[in-house]
């Protein structure tokens, strides 16, 4: 069995944010990136996804039996069999997959109706959202609790999972703060949250790198969640990330603010990052010039 660690999702952070008013956007792009290959077995990530899978199985890895046939697709994209997944139980493989490969992945399933349902998957590493909470629900009903998601772009992500391609891997980012650097933020967890003492030192930035494939032979598709940690003042020590970040703050809605948990955070965590970079007040010149340059 080959192992490859070489490679690992890296966030181009000006790309993260834009320089116009923040709003939900799609941004997606084709990926040739190696998504599909295990890591070696001495990771760390891959230890505490072990433990997390063998002492929460239920929590993490929520399964349908319709899922089946979607893991099957998925399994097969990997050059080499995986160990332990041979004539196992579904729900069984899909932990066994999770322990052994870095992301989190979700199952999608049409049903009768052309809905795509989440039936299954394994998260390791949700970031304040709980997996089978969201079981057996369509992606519609996934999305709303985020404000103005369904709304914006609910019809795009429609169109996409509809027309996925049966073969290539799209790809795009998301991105959040939180207060620890902890991966798995699930709410049974009660991690704590942004407050108004937030600063640069001890805040994270998150980056959740997304990925999407058909398994048409299933009627599914696979949600990849590759996500990365970074502390936010190494983040802001990128050329020309501060102003852009900062843009993204103030522009926020307030009910996106509230759902990303910035709500009481942001005004501090803005006059502070303001305060450690002086050129971080954003202005349209310092805005386009950054941008030009994606």
């Amino acid at each position: 069995m080959t192992r490859n660690p070489s490679w690992t999702p890296v966030p181009d952070f000006p790309r993260l944010f834009r320089p116009d008013p923040y709003r939900f956007e799609f941004a997606i792009r084709t990926s040739a990136e190696p998504w599909f290959q295990l890591g070696p077995g001495d990771d760390p990530a891959l230890k505490e996804r072990r433990r997390l899978l063998e002492v929460f199985p239920s929590r993490h890895a929520p399964w349908l039996a319709g899922a089946d046939p979607v893991l099957q697709g998925l399994m097969r994209w990997f050059r080499d069999p995986i160990p332990g997944l041979a004539g196992g139980e579904g729900a069984s493989m899909a932990r066994e997959l999770g322990a052994q490969w870095r992301p989190d992945y979700v199952l999608l399933r049409k049903d009768r109706e052309g809905e795509h349902r989440m039936v299954g998957g394994c998260v390791c590493d949700p970031s304040s959202w709980d997996p089978a909470e969201k079981l057996g629900k369509s992606v519609a009903e996934i999305h709303s609790p985020v404000p103005t998601l369904n709304d914006r772009l609910g019809p795009r992500i429609r169109t996409l999972l509809e027309r996925l391609p049966a073969a290539g891997l799209l790809a795009r980012e998301n991105w959040g703060l939180s207060a620890v650097p902890d991966r798995n933020l699930h709410p049974a967890l009660q991690c704590p949250r942004l407050t108004a003492d937030a600063d640069p030192d001890r805040t994270w930035l998150r980056v959740e790198h997304q990925a999407f494939r058909a398994v048409p032979e299933a009627d599914g598709i696979v949600f990849v969640i590759w996500l990365t940690v970074h502390p936010l003042r190494e983040v802001l020590a990128v050329p020309g990330v501060a102003p852009l970040l900062c843009r993204a703050l103030e522009s926020m809605p307030e009910s996106i603010a509230v759902y990303k948990g910035l709500a009481v955070a942001r005004t501090p965590l803005l006059e502070r990052i303001r305060a450690m970079v002086p050129d971080s007040v954003p202005d349209s010149r310092t805005l386009g010039s950054a941008h030009a340059q994606l």
